[in-house]
């Protein structure tokens, strides 16, 4: 959900140019059998996870070869149970590849054009001269500001006076783009890139202006049942909380005596279209093969969508998905599709190979960015565990 959470995810795959060859290499997950190495997955894993006091859930899919763990306790608390894979966690903004896919379905049916302007759908929606398009809210290059700092502008600082007074509120869509809009754009539409929790919002109501149905019910028809998400789902509106066995959400706060606010109850509404979804590491791995294989998008709709953007900060940008490199030993070059998500606590990473065939999809329970452990080595050892997950045979 927040703005640094894309930033953040850089630093974190900006490692590879700071790691040797060697610990890079070490990190190959296949040996010499063309097999996952789950000793070596498990060690990541393990190293990761005494970095935070929280839990660690992981899937890893190399071919018809999985891996699934989980480290730590569904909670803080002294009795808790421990975590599973299969719990959900709120994705945040992986999110956003699923609200895309929506919407590239709608232009792929005629309903929508992605070069029109958002007002020859939603006239009075953003009070802009130059109105953004929906390809340019899809990747983030229409200018629009994002809400959750004006909203929590202490949040990044890790202030969460706002946070503990307002997280419960309930906000209509148009009310968060209303926040937006108290300030100028950033940019003219298409003259730059500032990711925009805001023009997701719009997005959400432009696919329910054009189908005449709840976003949920959309994500519900158009991704969830046709990709088999069987644990996946998108919360009703003026909701809080989460179904099912899940790992509770922390926002660390930066106070010793208090460091982590339970996130938990946050209302639904104001995560929505930009972050709203509740999934299981093995659900975002299956919903991204499902963006892979035809089932979701056709081959040049994918194609589209993963046209990227420089956008200045390491992280390519397409269309509600992004591109990284890790550096891996036999192709370097090689690139990975995905995104990262930001839940109010929950941190989400997930990575795939175009082709499905490696994928790696990492959640977190603790917003880590003030916790009281060693942030580079924190980085250090979640960068270990993706390259580990994605890169390929034999370097």
């Amino acid at each position: 959900m927040r703005k640094h959470m894309i930033p953040a995810a850089v630093a974190v795959l900006g490692l590879v140019g700071a790691l040797t060859a060697t610990q890079i290499a070490a990190a190959d997950p296949r040996p010499d059998t063309g097999r996952l190495d789950t000793e070596a997955l498990q060690g990541r894993l393990d190293d990761l996870a005494d970095l935070t006091a929280g839990s660690v859930l992981v899937e890893v899919r190399d071919g018809d070869d999985t891996w699934s763990e989980a480290a730590g306790t569904r909670s803080l608390d002294e009795d808790a149970r421990r975590a599973r894979p299969g719990d959900r966690v709120r994705i945040g903004s992986v999110t956003k590849s699923m609200v895309a896919a929506v919407v590239l379905q709608l232009d792929g049916e005629g309903e929508l054009d992605l070069d029109a302007p958002l007002s020859d759908y939603l006239p009075d929606l953003l009070p802009y001269e130059q109105q953004p398009t929906i390809r340019q809210l899809l990747g983030h290059t229409g200018g629009v500001p994002d809400w959750v700092p004006i909203a929590y502008p202490g949040m990044e600082n890790g202030d969460l006076t706002e946070v503990r007074e307002n997280y419960r509120t309930h906000y209509e869509p148009e009310e968060l783009i209303a926040l937006a809009a108290q300030e100028e754009p950033l940019f003219d539409p298409g003259e730059g890139w500032s990711y925009s929790n805001t023009g997701y919002v719009a997005l959400g109501l432009l696919i329910e202006e054009r189908t005449g149905h709840s976003l949920r019910h959309e994500l519900q028809e158009r991704i969830f049942e046709p990709a088999d998400l069987d644990h996946t789902y998108f919360p009703r509106d003026d909701t809080a909380g989460i179904r099912g066995k899940h790992s509770t959400p922390y926002i660390t706060t930066g106070d010793p005596d208090d460091p982590y606010f339970d996130a938990t109850a946050v209302s639904n509404t104001q995560l929505g279209a930009s972050g709203g979804a509740f999934s299981t590491v093995g659900d975002v791995n299956d919903f991204y093969d499902a963006l892979t294989d035809g089932t979701l998008l056709t081959a040049d709709q994918l194609a589209e969508a993963t046209e990227f953007t420089d956008t200045g900060t390491g992280f390519q940008y397409g269309l509600g998905l992004g591109g990284v490199q890790v550096g891996c030993p036999d192709d370097p070059e090689a690139l990975f599709l995905g995104h990262v998500g930001d839940g109010m606590g929950h941190q989400t990473q997930s990575f795939h190979s175009f082709d499905g065939e490696r994928q790696i999809t990492l959640s977190w329970s603790i917003d880590d960015k003030h916790a009281y452990t060693d942030p580079d080595a924190f980085d250090q050892a979640l960068f270990a565990l993706l390259t580990t997950g994605l890169c390929g045979t034999n370097s």
